[in-house]
């Protein structure tokens, strides 16, 4: 899907600053920006990357400003925000936006058009930024100047002392080394450019973003020099900014990873809109770092997570018919297990967060799906199996520290002062939304899992174990549905714990008891409940979190951090579940045609407008409860992506 935007557009800064693109490299580098590339987040920049040992992406370069000097006037095609004003305003010079796999923009100045266009190749640790004076009357001279930011992603940058300003000379370019344990920047162009060293601060450069998040939101960028230059009419030029020197011609580069992009493209061809677009961006998730596969939570800040790997895996990989790339990452996760748990947050460092209770049951539900998709079963028993055998002994010999096996065959967890699932907010050090005692979607992954491995596997396992896993589920369905159903409601508990008012709440988390593939409840039941689901949590973007009756529901997901996390799970809107909604209602429907109609008219805004809204292509984390349905939190969000993804290819849409 092209995303083009004319000039009247452009000039709205209050419609054309909301519109963000993304590009990566596939090593847990990204490039981004405003369509303007007017940053408004302290996560914007060219040139975004992790650095091997630390655990943490650094922002490296911020930007490059581009001057045109024509007839002796400067024309300066850049766009800043500094306190109480824009300056330079280069916006105002912009004739379109045109952004499919990445952006380019065109600026018109009397009778020159000049485009900029930016790509990330796969695989590098680089940024390409090409200037093209498509048309013009006469040779043109430009400046070109780099900002550096030279700092972790979450944090801003400032003048001080440390930094070393001295520039070294390399072709058409420079290098600088400006802090202690960071790597080297090379800067460079494709044809003849001149450098000339001229260190200086610019100050107070103001993201808005971060200021409406409670941030600290200016920043001091340095300029090592300028870079001086000429094109005649149909020339181009690209810039090159790496942590290694241009051992080749740029403009080979950029001729490759224009290639690469095209031919990946086609890999979606049969598909038609909208899922051929969120295809293809959705591989924007999928990092090789160390030797492993993993997916990105989202962007910008989040990094990998076990919960959102696994819940993404299907849609981000299965369904683009990426069968290695799912299998690695369920590989990957063979070597983090401890006494049945598995990984909330992994961390390069190994500093790995063991602190949730369905990311070890979700594995299950990520394997079944990797078979049901037409996985190799053999390779699921010989590298696979053997976690999923450890997860469920660990459970049931009592060794997982987070979760208990009752007397009734439900799994219990948690406490007032911990938040083990997926609604896990904190503020103050305490659980916004406590969930202690036997959440719902917990036990219906735990059901899932024991029946997937009696039914699936039954040869492979000992008779000890099978006997253990048979006794259990069969408590389990003697069990569930006396302890969940909430008559009052007409649907489920969202916990069973007979001393938490939490319990009557409701939430979406019920759906997984009646929409996994192996479920305990009757079909009435499942009815009752999908009718107060579509009451109380329905939207056109997603799901509530929380019922809108219920005094504790936040309609407002603004200010702060802790006045975001407050909200956070307390009625905001998740579009990841879509997914777990429309798989219990094909489960439940009478027909297959008849939940597409359904799906198509209550979500299509979905694809048909917040595509083109904010994040460029991609589907934002979380929505505002109420109308008017505004995207909040992250741009691209992997577990939003997927399931959607999911959805489209399940329905044909």
């Amino acid at each position: 899907m092209i995303i083009s935007l004319k000039r009247e557009e452009l000039l709205d800064l209050q419609i054309s600053l909301k519109k963000e693109y993304l590009l990566t490299n596939g090593k847990g580098g990204f490039c981004s920006s405003t369509i303007h590339d007017c940053h408004t987040r302290k996560y914007h920049g060219l040139l975004n990357l992790p650095v091997e040992g630390s655990g943490k992406l650094f922002n490296f370069l911020s930007k490059l400003e581009l001057t045109a000097l024509i007839n002796e006037k400067e024309f300066h095609l850049s766009s800043n925000k500094f306190p109480g004003v824009y300056d330079p305003t280069g916006h105002k010079y912009a004739e379109s936006f045109e952004y499919d796999l990445f952006p380019v923009t065109k600026y018109k100045i009397g009778e020159a058009t000049i485009s900029k266009a930016i790509l990330m190749p796969e695989g590098e640790e680089s940024v390409l930024v090409k200037y093209h004076l498509e048309s013009s009357e006469q040779e043109i001279s430009f400046r070109a100047i780099p900002l550096l930011a030279y700092r972790d992603i979450h944090s801003l940058s400032k003048q001080n002392m440390d930094i070393k300003p001295r520039t070294y000379f390399e072709n058409n370019g420079f290098k600088i080394n400006p802090y202690n344990g960071l790597p080297a920047l090379f800067i460079q162009s494709s044809s003849p450019s001149i450098f000339y060293p001229s260190p200086k601060w610019w100050f107070n450069f103001e993201y808005l973003k971060e200021r409406n998040r409670g941030y600290d939101y200016q920043e001091d960028l340095f300029v090592p020099g300028v870079f001086e230059f000429n094109l005649k009419p149909g020339e181009k030029i690209v810039f090159r900014a790496s942590l290694q020197p241009a051992n080749s011609d740029i403009n080979k580069e950029w001729t490759k990873e224009l290639k690469r992009l095209s031919f990946y493209k086609k890999k979606f061809d049969t598909d038609k809109e909208p899922l051929r677009t969120i295809k293809t961006h959705a591989g924007q998730f999928l990092v090789e770092q160390n030797n492993q596969m993993g997916i990105i939570a989202g962007y910008h800040w989040f990094q990998e997570w076990g919960r959102d790997s696994l819940i993404s895996l299907a849609g981000i990989t299965l369904c683009r018919n990426d069968f290695n790339s799912a299998f690695k990452i369920l590989e990957s996760f063979c070597g983090y297990e401890q006494n049945g748990l598995l990984p909330n947050m992994m961390n390069e460092t190994g500093a790995h967060a063991y602190n949730t209770v369905d990311t070890p049951l979700l594995y299950f539900r990520s394997v079944q799906q990797f078979l049901a998709y037409g996985g190799d079963r053999k390779k699921v028993i010989k590298k696979l199996l053997p976690l999923m055998k450890k997860i469920v002994s660990a459970i049931l010999e009592n060794k997982n520290q987070l979760m208990q096996l009752g007397g009734d065959g439900l799994i219990y967890c948690g406490s007032d002062s911990e938040n083990l699932t997926w609604m896990d907010a904190v503020v103050d050090g305490n659980p916004v939304t406590p969930r202690s005692g036997a959440p719902i979607e917990i036990n219906a992954l735990w059901y899932n899992s024991i029946k997937f491995l009696l039914n699936d596997f039954s040869q492979q396992l000992d008779d000890d174990l099978k006997h253990q896993l048979t006794d259990k589920g069969e408590q389990f369905e003697r069990s569930f549905e006396q302890a969940f159903w909430n008559e009052d409601d007409a649907c489920f508990f969202d916990l069973k714990n007979d001393g938490n008012p939490r319990a009557s709440f409701i939430r979406p988390n019920q759906l997984f008891a009646m929409a996994l593939p192996y479920t305990c409840i009757s079909h009435e039941h499942a009815l009752k409940s999908l009718e107060t689901i579509k009451q109380h949590l329905l939207t056109p973007y997603g799901l509530r979190s929380l019922s809108p009756r219920n005094p504790f529901y936040r309609g407002e997901y603004k200010g702060d951090h802790k006045s975001r996390d407050e909200a956070y799970h307390q009625g905001m809107v998740w579009p990841w579940l879509i997914g777990i909604y429309v798989d219990a209602l094909l489960k439940y429907a009478k027909s297959k045609a008849e939940v597409k109609k359904v799906v198509k008219k209550q979500f299509h805004e979905l694809w048909d407008i917040h595509l083109k809204q904010y994040g460029l292509n991609h589907i934002s984390e979380l929505f505002r409860p109420n109308p008017p349905y505004v995207a909040k939190a992250c741009i691209a969000q992997a577990w939003s992506e997927a399931e959607l993804i999911r959805v489209l290819s399940m329905l044909k849409i």
